[in-house]
């Protein structure tokens, strides 16, 4: 009977310890691909289009981290940063990630966190560095040494060294008070007016400025025509948690103009550059 009991008391803390939520802690990128559709995962959320198909992305790619983002339960509340409820029942997907409760945590932000998680996640921290407006270059890699940034423009070593969660995460809120839409669009590498026929997840449809706005590609279908759809991803303001857009979007025929939900990226009047990939992907 005792050890029945003390079995019983095992299997309990075992199921409490296993009850955290998937905020509470940072996203592990899988190391096996994620094939079956889940309640809790892009593929089993959103339905790809009716003629097209997801297309194949590596394991351990930032495409991949963005497919498999952990997501809030389907038609959950889509919340801002203060707790108020800005869609009841939001009809897309609601990243689950502490991400979208302070007020700097805005679009490019949200951006900046994904993009920032992927590599912290994947231990490259040497390509974690984002600038700030003033162009001051804020690294990661310093920030884990113990170096913290003093007036914006220099760094001064007052801390132990320390790659941990939490460090990481302070890291980020100082890129967020300070960056935005204008220093993150100078960042990126420009690859078309608003679309490209290989347009892939990870790429941002940005347009700089003050105020400007921001949204990332998180998964790709494509048909047998090879014509491309995408899911975008957003913050906003006020700051808010991040969004993933229920409808499966295309740029106009000429590439020159993209209709989302919250934004017009229009490129028909400039010679403006507004789809933009990180360097290296």
């Amino acid at each position: 009977m005792m050890n029945r009991i003390v079995f019983l008391f095992l299997v309990s803390v075992v199921l409490i310890a296993c009850g955290a939520k998937s905020s509470d802690r940072p996203f592990q990128v899988k190391n096996k691909s994620t094939k079956a559709a889940t309640p809790d995962n892009l593929v089993g959320l959103i339905l790809a289009p009716a003629g097209y198909k997801r297309v194949a992305v590596a394991e351990g790619s930032f495409a991949y981290f963005l497919r498999n983002l952990p997501l809030k339960p389907a038609n959950s509340d889509l919340h801002y940063y203060n707790g108020q409820v800005k869609e009841a029942k939001y009809g897309g997907a609601i990243v689950n990630m502490d991400f979208g409760k302070n007020v700097n945590e805005q679009c490019a932000d949200a951006i900046i966190f994904l993009r920032a998680s992927y590599l912290w996640q994947t231990k490259q921290f040497d390509k974690i560095h984002f600038r700030f407006t003033n162009g001051f270059k804020a690294e990661y890699s310093k920030w884990a040494k113990g170096y913290r940034i003093r007036n914006c423009n220099s760094w001064i070593k007052t801390q132990k060294e320390d790659y941990s969660y939490k460090t990481f995460r302070n890291y980020l809120n100082i890129v967020f008070q300070y960056a935005g839409t204008a220093s993150l669009s100078k960042e990126l590498t420009p690859i078309g007016r608003c679309w490209t026929k290989d347009i892939q997840a990870g790429d941002v449809v940005i347009k700089g400025g003050f105020p400007g706005h921001a949204e990332i590609v998180v998964d790709v279908a494509e048909n047998d025509k090879g014509d491309r759809k995408v899911l975008l991803a957003q913050s906003f303001m006020p700051a808010q948690e991040i969004e993933i857009f229920p409808e499966w979007l295309s740029a106009s025929e000429d590439g020159r103009r993209l209709d989302t939900p919250s934004w017009t990226f229009d490129t028909h009047n400039s010679n403006d550059y507004l789809l933009k990939r990180f360097k290296g992907e």
